[in-house]
């Protein structure tokens, strides 16, 4: 495979950069490995739900009256 780097690289920065390549794993990472789908999964997610909610006081009232009554 012939790489083109634009713009041109000093010779050093070209090595790293080819070594670097080099070294990567091989093979597809499909579909959900990708930056890419990342970004668009996060971009529709509303802030509001990566908030927890919080947990009812230990003991509170239930909001329904009667409720355990047999």
């Amino acid at each position: 495979m012939e790489i083109e780097v634009t713009p041109e690289p000093a010779l050093e920065e070209r090595e790293a950069l080819l070594a670097a390549l080099a070294q990567r794993e091989e093979g597809p990472t499909g579909g959900y490995g990708s930056v890419w789908r990342l970004a668009g999964l996060l971009e529709n997610v509303d802030s509001d739900d990566l908030v927890p909610r919080p947990e009812p006081a230990v003991g509170s009232p239930r909001s329904s009256r009667g409720a355990n009554r047999a």
